[in-house]
């Protein structure tokens, strides 16, 4: 139906993500509640910087994108349950569980049948429940003592999963040394160290309410994903799009049979194609700036550097060829201002990033498994962080999707479908990529070096003619055809070498070739799934792997920039 598509995409907001540590046992609940309202709605704006504060307000005002809250708890008796209950009483907001145990082992710390209850009830709350250990206590411990090592180090674990991936931790806390490894106490030394913003909250004779600032709070996200929700894409590319996406993930296999259900169908055209749309629209129109402004770059300057030596060779034509130098050094000053001005080559690889993020998230969702959050490996701390807008888009559009049933009686279908579209399909690309990357890099690396040799070999011509008297008369034609070469052939060369750099044309073929062997090995790993269990477990390595893959190319491209040089 025309327009659906559109009416589809709900924009997608900003959350305040709301980190928790404390204790279980609180003196006077009520009053720690009021206080916990009373900062949420007076103390959290405070810490982020006045430009964000701008930002914050005028959302908040224009509900463009909505700012909401988030709250990231373990849901541990107390502190945890209290500020869990206290977020949600405001508009939209969310709850996130990270649970330090498995659920089994989790209940033995609860005090009663009620304490239980509660807990399942908030987990039921949470999409999807971040969960740190995967087995229980008792199956690594050595023995008692060791059980409650590992117990600790777990809840340990859990706070400084929290400090780490919320925006400001709020610490109900008495103020004394902690109890043990994994107590508020450590948390919070543990926050102070990572410079994370902190407020501690504390009520038994005498009230405190007292901030710690961190290194505050930055709201740059809340305008990049304002930026995505506004991006203007045509009803007519939209359905273009969708139509295509349509064709690549729902057509029947070669025996006509369909793998994909209506059900999924209706989800993913629900909750995932719009994004989708969105992101790559974005992506294309950003990488076409980008890539554009790089061959005009490369080549103008090339060509100005023959206006230059034009003038020298022909005085006569001085005058123009300064001036067409002079025109073509504006064109590159615009283009790289404009390049530079427009974020295109930043906007390009995060667009990207998630625009791959989602078209996995495609197939995963038709084959029925939730992803974990997206997580971002120390090492690439310097070009990708949990705080960039990517990576709460893609967070918030999944904790839009419904819980899902396992593959049931129809893991082979999937696990076929998954292997013919996905993987193999993934398989084809990066062969074809490795090879695109090795020709283009070997064109551009061949045409310079002859370049190069063209450059000495008119070196040498002018050599041998100097060293000739009248071989050539110096009104000859080939004394400035000769310098012109030796003058523009290395303008020329170091333009393919700097084009060849703007590619990564070398590293994205090892990057492609590198990947091969693991898409393989995934690829026969799923083709012996069957089980539920196992199938979930590779369509997860498949989509771990995606993503590093899609990681690393983020931080390869990132930061590659234009110069007017």
């Amino acid at each position: 139906m025309p327009g659906t598509e559109n009416k589809l995409f709900q924009p997608v907001p900003y959350r305040i993500r709301i980190g928790v540590t404390g204790h279980r046992s609180l003196a006077d609940e009520a009053a720690i509640r009021v206080l916990v309202k009373k900062v949420l709605e007076t103390e959290i704006d405070g810490l982020f910087d006045p430009e964000s504060r701008l930002l914050i307000e005028r959302g908040r005002r224009e509900n463009a994108p909505p700012v909401l809250y988030s709250v990231l708890t373990p849901l541990a008796e107390g502190a945890d349950r209290l500020v869990a209950n206290v977020v949600r009483e405001f508009p939209q907001s969310r709850l996130d569980a990270v649970l330090p145990l498995v659920e089994e082992d989790y209940l033995e710390d609860f005090a009663t049948e009620e304490s239980r209850r509660e807990f399942r009830e908030l987990l039921g709350l949470c999409r999807r429940p971040v969960r740190l250990r995967k087995t229980r206590i008792q199956a690594d411990a050595r023995n008692e003592s060791h059980a409650g090592e590992l117990r600790r180090a777990a809840y340990e674990s859990a706070g400084h999963y929290v400090v780490s991936h919320c925006d400001v931790l709020i610490a109900i806390w008495d103020g004394r040394e902690a109890r043990g490894r994994g107590g508020t106490a450590n948390i919070v030394k543990y926050a102070e160290e990572q410079r994370r913003p902190f407020i501690r909250i504390w009520k038994d004779e005498t009230e405190i309410v007292s901030v710690n600032r961190g290194d505050g709070l930055n709201a740059s996200a809340l305008a990049d994903v304002a930026a995505f929700n506004n991006a203007d894409v045509s009803p007519a590319d939209r359905r273009g799009y969708v139509d295509n996406l349509e064709k690549d993930y729902f057509r029947p296999f070669e025996d006509g049979s369909q793998p994909v259900s209506e059900e999924s169908k209706d989800l993913v055209r629900t909750c995932l194609f719009p994004y989708y749309v969105q992101a790559s629209r974005q992506a294309k129109k950003y990488q076409s700036r980008f890539l554009n402004a790089g061959i005009a770059v490369y080549i103008f300057s090339a060509l100005a550097v023959g206006c230059v030596a034009a003038a020298l060779l022909f005085p006569a034509l001085s005058v123009i060829a300064y001036a067409a130098e002079f025109i073509l050094l504006l064109i590159i000053l615009w283009t790289v201002f404009r390049a530079h001005h427009s974020r295109a080559n930043e906007r390009w690889m995060e667009n990207r990033f998630l625009t791959e993020r989602i078209r996995s998230g495609i197939y995963v969702a038709i084959a029925g498994v939730d992803v974990p959050p997206v997580e971002v490996l120390p090492f690439m701390g310097h070009s990708h962080t949990v705080d960039d807008w990517t990576v709460r888009v893609f967070d918030e559009i999944w904790h839009r999707m419904p819980r899902f049933p396992d593959c049931g009686d129809n893991c082979a279908v999937l696990a076929r479908y998954i292997r013919e579209r996905w993987i193999e399909g993934q398989i084809r690309y990066h062969i074809g990529k490795q090879k695109r990357s090795r020709r283009w890099g070997s064109i551009l690396s061949w045409s310079g070096r002859v370049l190069f040799l063209m450059t000495m070999a008119a070196a040498g011509f002018k050599l041998w003619m100097k060293s000739s008297p009248g071989l050539v008369p110096d009104e000859h034609w080939m004394n400035p055809a000769l310098a012109m070469v030796a003058i523009l052939a290395p303008a020329t060369a170091a333009s393919m070498v700097g084009l060849r750099a703007q590619r990564e044309y070398l590293r994205n073929e090892k990057r492609s070739k590198n990947i091969l062997p693991q898409l393989q090995y995934l690829n026969n790993r799923l083709a012996a799934s069957t089980e539920p269990a196992m199938f979930e477990s590779v369509i997860l390595q498949v989509d771990e792997v995606m993503l590093r893959e899609t990681q690393e190319w983020l931080m390869l491209m990132r930061y590659i920039d234009l110069e007017a040089a």
